[in-house]
């Protein structure tokens, strides 16, 4: 075999085996597409941050904010934890997402900030901090579907192994992007980075 055709060989099959790679964690994010909101009861919700527009909830986080105000309306939840730190406009998404959902009649007190954290391993982190010392003993954790996979290794990292899921079904991402972004983000975390 000559030296053009060993590369050529070597090439497609290792464009083969990154198709299949790239492919098998597409499918892991999107596992999550047609699963249902719970309709068990857990003590809080917990809603992962996302992007703020102009220091108030984008689209896409609104998304997650509605969910949250129907459990808690629906009784489903007793609290909504928020969690996300401080972006460029000088507000964090945790405070922006409180004022949302008070606007949405989710009372002040039953929403807890969580407003350190600037990534999801962060947010569940902290989440688990916060929670150290209070009656919240069971949570739903809050975010898009394709998000979910990811969300729910860190949760098992952090010792919330047994969290409900609310993943969102979104209408205003353009998913293909949004599904492709986060399986390369699954597989630097499945590489440990």
């Amino acid at each position: 075999m000559t030296t053009t055709k060993w590369f050529l060989t070597f090439s497609l099959a290792f464009i083969l085996l990154l198709l299949l790679i790239i492919g098998y964690f597409y499918l892991k994010v999107s596992q999550y597409d047609d699963t249902p909101t719970p309709s068990s009861h857990a003590d809080a919700g917990v809603v992962l941050g996302a992007a703020l527009w102009n220091g108030k909830p984008s689209p896409a986080l609104v998304e997650r904010l509605e969910v949250a105000a129907k459990l808690y309306q629906d009784k489903k939840v007793e609290y909504v934890i928020v969690s996300g730190g401080l972006e460029k406009e000088g507000v964090t998404e945790a405070l922006a997402m409180k004022e949302y959902l008070v606007q949405k009649k989710v009372p002040q007190e039953r929403v807890l900030l969580e407003d350190q954290s600037s990534n999801t391993q962060q947010n569940l982190e902290n989440t688990k901090k916060l929670l150290t010392g209070t009656q919240i003993d069971n949570i739903v954790i809050i975010t898009h579907d394709y998000h979910m996979t990811r969300a729910l290794q860190y949760a098992k990292q952090t010792g919330l192994n047994d969290s409900l899921i609310a993943p969102v079904h979104s209408e205003v991402l353009f998913m293909p992007y949004h599904k492709a972004r986060e399986s390369l983000a699954l597989i630097k975390q499945s590489l440990g980075f």
